[in-house]
């Protein structure tokens, strides 16, 4: 009986606080380039389970959030900006490295009520080789409160180098 009840008590508190534990899925992912990159999208109906992102500090607003995936090379020193193109859409510009999850912590976390935040650079830089993630969102009411973006990457995010030779 016991047993039974820890284990029924186990399942509702996973149900109840799913949304705290949200995990991402990807729009697009940036492999290690050149820079400037630019990634383009909409948030509307993306990502509907993130209802909080940056360690659960910043709650959407429920239209959406997209993520874009970035994968680093050796000594990435990025810089994020985004655009949006959609009135009533002031987007949220976070990043952050490790697990795509709403309770990852930030490196970046802007929003200005604008259609456009940065450039914002990540405090500190990426490790060598990390993986990081751009959540565009809206945290605010205002209606559409998602919509179109671009998502322009600076700095660097070298190129890894596949196979030297010298003949």
């Amino acid at each position: 009986m016991k047993a039974s009840m820890k284990a029924l008590a186990l399942l509702a508190g996973c149900t109840l606080a799913g949304s705290a534990f949200a995990q991402c899925t990807n729009d697009s992912t940036v492999n290690p380039q050149p820079t400037p990159v630019v990634a383009s999208g909409n948030t509307c109906g993306k990502n509907l389970g993130l209802t909080t992102i940056c360690g659960g500090a910043d709650p959407t607003n429920g239209a959406g959030t997209s993520v874009i995936q970035v994968n680093f090379g050796q000594n990435p020193a990025p810089t994020f900006t985004v655009v949006s193109s959609t009135a009533g859409f002031n987007p949220e510009l976070a990043f952050t490295t490790g697990a795509c999850s709403s309770l990852s912590a930030c490196t970046v976390d802007d929003t200005n009520n604008t259609q456009t935040v940065g450039p914002d650079a990540p405090v500190p830089n990426p490790a060598n080789g990390a993986t990081g993630f751009v959540f565009v969102s809206d945290l605010n009411p205002e209606s559409p409160g998602c919509g179109d973006y671009n998502l322009t990457i600076n700095g660097t995010i070298p190129v890894k180098l596949q196979d030297f030779s010298v003949q």
